[in-house]
């Protein structure tokens, strides 16, 4: 395997941790502004199909952008509304994907997938919400959890269980039924819980195939959690970095920590470890292509070996900052906040290596 980048692939990195890092250095910040930046620069299409107006970009290249991402600790909603609905609404096609697909692609519309319920840990394959179909429409009832960057003007795809399969349901954003409990993640991001009570929806709300959606669905989810994953190594990195700057400007005893041969050593531990985790994620997407079981296994995987990289990398840049690294204000704390939350995204550790067990039949 060649893991040397093209030419495209590194002007699309320097490009992203460019836009990035501007976005970060910005003293009062503007989502609206910044949104219209990753739209500008292509990010939105980069990873959707040339057929719908995408740019038709590979896991490889979501791979370069997210650990850009997570360099800068990013707050766009670029997982969420791309990344995980952008590419369901591409894969669901029709006609009402494709006209909502469009209205991402403008940067008109922001989407959060809701995808977790209450009682249901991380599994999202069997939804308790219900979906019935009416006279010229659909009541949906149900309740989700956890719906990360579920901003108050953000279309909401839900899916529910229907006669025949799994429903994916666009609620636009106002819907009368619709309940919300707002709430913040540990990194600071805006989190909701959400109430479908007996929401009417027109029929043309529904997108794709009830019988095809949860395998679709499936293949998104993987997808989104090599995302994760490759966001971590980028926010590890950059913690690394922070760590190390400090301990060679920190003094004690007359003379800077870093010179400690046991703080190396643990500088080391940590860099061990984010190699390792960068290793398993090109791997995971490596696998992209496999069949679904095989897959899923390298992701699951991959999950597990990340957060537990995530941890490590997390509490020794926090020890080797001492207090100062517990506080929000200060770089390491704000990276140690998002590491943590992405540790538990899409499942935590017990989750994957169940998932590992499960998938490979042992």
């Amino acid at each position: 395997m060649n893991f040397d980048l093209s030419e495209e692939q590194q002007m699309l990195a320097e490009t992203a941790t460019r836009l990035f890092d501007g976005h970060v250095r910005q003293a009062e910040p503007d989502a609206k502004a910044q949104w219209r930046d990753y739209q500008e620069l292509g990010l939105i299409a980069l990873s959707l199909p040339a057929a719908l107006d995408g740019l038709g970009g590979g896991e490889e290249e979501i791979m370069l952008v997210m650990q850009a991402y997570g360099a800068a600790c990013g707050t766009a909603p670029y997982l969420q509304s791309v990344l995980l609905s952008g590419r369901l609404l591409a894969e669901a096609g029709g006609e009402n994907g494709e006209r909502a697909l469009s209205a991402l692609l403008a940067g008109e519309r922001q989407y959060a997938l809701c995808l977790f319920e209450p009682d249901s840990r991380y599994r999202w394959d069997e939804p308790a919400t219900r979906a019935e179909q009416i006279d010229n429409g659909w009541r949906l009832t149900g309740a989700k959890v956890a719906v990360c960057d579920a901003g108050a003007d953000s279309w909401l795809i839900c899916p529910a269980a229907v006669e025949g399969g799994l429903g994916l349901f666009l609620v636009p954003p106002g819907a009368a039924g619709v309940a919300r409990e707002e709430g913040i993640a540990p990194d600071g991001r805006p989190s909701a819980n959400i109430r479908f009570d007996g929401v009417m929806l027109a029929d043309d709300a529904a997108i794709g195939d009830p019988a095809m959606n949860r395998a679709r669905l499936a293949r998104i989810v993987d997808q989104a959690i090599a995302a994760c994953c490759a966001e971590a190594v980028g926010a590890m990195e950059k913690l690394l970095d922070i760590t190390v700057d400090y301990m060679a400007t920190r003094e004690q005893f007359g003379t800077a920590i870093g010179t400690f041969q046991a703080l190396q050593h643990r500088a080391a531990d940590m860099l061990v470890e984010i190699e390792q985790a960068r290793s398993i994620t090109i791997y995971a997407i490596s696998m992209m292509a496999a069949p679904e079981a095989e897959r899923h296994v390298a992701v699951s995987a991959a999950k597990a070996l990340v957060n537990r990289a995530s941890r490590f990398v997390g509490c020794e840049a926090v020890q080797l900052h001492g207090g100062m690294g517990l506080t929000s204000e200060y770089p390491a704390g704000r990276f140690f906040q998002r590491l943590t939350t992405l540790e538990n995204l899409f499942g935590d550790t017990h989750h994957h290596l169940c998932e590992v067990e499960r998938g490979g039949g042992v």
